[in-house]
């Protein structure tokens, strides 16, 4: 009869032990914690972009009323809700999908004609009957009390350093952006 050897420990190791898993777990930790304010900002960025496209296509489509109606649309003089005059008036001719909220959920604000005097700096004397302002309040959802100032362009535009950044009015006056962060598609 043949007698049985019994199995070395260290041959016969199975699964990793503590300070192995303690190791891993601690790399994926410091990886999350680095990828995660990239992962946002990127997020953020993506919402600013889609925002930007949105309030162009609003601006388009207020153009193309014009043009073929030969004056603005009525101003809804702040909100640009779905039951105001300018939607019924923009739908489903001149926008087929009204986007009437930003990326971060607040309502667009809109103004036409004599209705943007006095806003974002602009007097009374710049504005004519076909003029028209879209603004989105940012990520914060608070108007930043911008002033327009044609004189410092430079100063309409920032750069995008922090993420409080996203947090700045998007503002657009008769399709030119007044208020935006600074990209080549901004100028």
């Amino acid at each position: 009869m043949s007698a049985t050897v019994p199995p070395d420990r260290k041959t016969c190791r199975r699964g990793f032990t503590l300070i192995e898993l303690l190791i891993v777990v601690g790399i994926i930790g410091i990886l999350v914690g680095i990828l995660i304010p990239v992962f946002q900002g990127a997020m953020q960025k993506a919402k600013q972009k889609s925002t930007m496209v949105d309030i162009g296509n609003i601006a388009k489509a207020i153009s193309s009323y014009m043009t073929d109606m030969g004056g603005a649309p009525p101003s809804p003089a702040g909100n640009l809700d779905l039951d105001s005059e300018m939607y019924t008036e923009l739908t489903p001719f001149h926008l087929a999908r009204f986007p009437n909220r930003d990326q971060w959920g607040s309502v667009f604000q809109c103004w036409t004609g004599r209705d943007c005097a006095g806003l974002f700096g602009i007097e009374a004397g710049e504005v004519g009957p076909e003029d028209f302002l879209i603004q989105s309040l940012g990520r914060d959802r608070q108007d930043e009390g911008y002033a327009f100032d044609p004189s410092d362009p430079d100063n309409n535009f920032y750069v995008m350093q922090t993420m409080d950044d996203f947090n700045k009015d998007l503002i657009m006056w008769s399709g030119s952006w007044i208020r935006a962060p600074l990209h080549s598609s901004t100028r």
